[in-house]
């Protein structure tokens, strides 16, 4: 700012500068035309005053008036001071010659402009130069200039306390918001800066903040409810395991009673198994390092694979499938659809009764394609359909030993998320559960 300040000041100083010399040299002119004028009418040029200081006769005249002939010699002059004005050989035959000239010349050791031109004598043409001193003009151009730097200095002084007071105005509410901030450690929920900014940017600051503090509280309680449900899930298998095989070491037992001892216990192992591959491959894509691949895939046939691979472990239930006859290609990861398409296959299969049909359909509108996998079972409650996607979440409160780890649905969210398309859940036409998967081919 200070610079910005100097430079226009040094360049209206520059400005005002040559205005004054402009004006200087048209007063000069003026007097050469007068002067001109009274040669041709008398023969004479005008008289000044005799001040005796040079200085003031600068002062209060600053008119120095010559007539040179042609050998340079001084004929007139208004003043005694002028004899003193320096001949310019050159400047003074190019005025004989018909030409004005216009120079900067020397007086008495200070700069002056003057101006020759011809005139006619009685002995011939002679060379009249009108001249004036520089110095009342460079005072009052120094006058000038110190007034612009002083007013400068002032203004840049000005406005550093101006932008300091503005600036502590401003942002004052800063250190009330970086103060409820630092207050803010987690331990009590609903915390939020309730600061009141009455800057655009600083209340859209104060919104920024609350939402990621929205943000981080709901990242806490996930965290809180994964370790709250994570020691449930690990109790459970954990105790029936040790039960089981407490009870088998109380005495002997039939080979048959040790098959179902292991039996009962493998599936305990299998369940931790599933709940581990869950966690690992939901942290996998929740942090990114599990990335979709796209690439042109036949999803017909990828259901069709899916589908045969439950039937294998439907039991008396019956998986129909409904899809077009030919191929439908689509640009997905093929493995991480793959493994969506085995959890909802799975949460069917697992909540469905004996004997009763899932259905798989599979259409294809525009540029979207829609999966939607429907059971019979018991269905579910119109309130717990809005977080059959969140994590572990179960429909049921006994969480049985057979209700899975409760991240399939969650998972299924993610990898549609992943695949820009998006996944929900609602009644089925006779009671059960349908789950749809839309996303997009291309």
């Amino acid at each position: 700012m200070a610079v910005a300040l100097l430079g226009i000041a040094v360049w209206a100083w520059l400005g005002v500068r040559n205005t004054m010399v402009a004006q200087l040299d048209q007063s000069v002119y003026s007097v050469f035309e007068l002067e001109r004028q009274s040669l041709a009418a008398t023969g004479l040029i005008t008289p000044a005053p005799d001040p005796s200081d040079p200085a003031q006769f600068v002062h209060q005249i600053n008119r120095l008036v010559v007539v040179r002939d042609a050998a340079g010699r001084v004929v007139q002059v208004n003043h005694p001071l002028a004899r003193e004005l320096p001949l310019d050989t050159a400047s003074a035959r190019r005025a004989l010659h018909g030409a004005r000239v216009a120079r900067t010349t020397a007086w008495r050791g200070r700069p002056a402009r003057a101006l020759l031109g011809r005139v006619p004598m009685q002995g011939g043409p002679a060379v009249l130069e009108v001249a004036a001193s520089l110095r009342p003009l460079q005072a009052a151009a120094r006058s000038v200039l110190l007034r612009m730097l002083l007013t400068a200095a002032l203004g840049t002084l000005a406005t550093f306390i101006g932008a300091y007071w503005l600036a502590s105005s401003a942002l004052a509410p800063v250190g009330q918001i970086a103060r409820q901030a630092a207050a803010i450690h987690g331990t009590r929920t609903g915390q939020r800066i309730t600061i009141h900014a009455g800057v655009a940017e600083l209340a859209g600051l104060v919104q920024v903040l609350n939402d990621m503090l929205g943000r981080l509280e709901r990242a806490s309680e996930w965290h809180r409810r994964i370790i709250r449900d994570l020691g449930h899930d690990l109790r459970t298998p954990v105790a029936t395991m040790r039960t089981g095989i407490e009870v088998a070491l109380r005495g002997l037992r039939t080979p048959e009673q040790y098959r179902r001892v292991l039996a009962d216990t493998m599936d305990e192992v299998d369940r931790l198994a599933l709940l581990g591959e869950g966690l690992s491959l939901l942290g996998a894509l929740e942090s990114g390092t599990l990335r979709p691949e796209p690439r042109p895939t036949d999803l017909r046939l990828l259901v069709e694979q899916a589908v045969t691979r439950a039937r294998t472990r439907a039991g008396e239930r019956r998986v129909e499938l409904r899809a077009p006859g030919g191929p439908l290609e689509a640009s997905v990861d093929p493995r991480l659809l793959g493994i969506a398409l085995e959890h909802l296959l799975d949460n069917a299969v697992r909540h469905t009764p004996g004997g009763t049909p899932i259905r798989v359909s599979l259409a294809a509108a525009d540029r979207r394609l829609g999966l939607t996998v429907e059971d019979d079972g018991p269905g579910v409650a119109a309130e717990a359909l809005p977080h059959l996607f969140d994590r572990f979440y179960r429909n049921d409160p006994a969480r049985g030993r057979h209700s899975g780890a409760g991240l399939g649905l969650t998972t299924v969210a993610i990898i549609a998320d992943l695949h820009h398309g998006r996944v929900s859940a609602g009644p089925g036409g006779r009671g059960g559960l349908r789950v749809t998967l839309d996303l997009p081919r291309a």
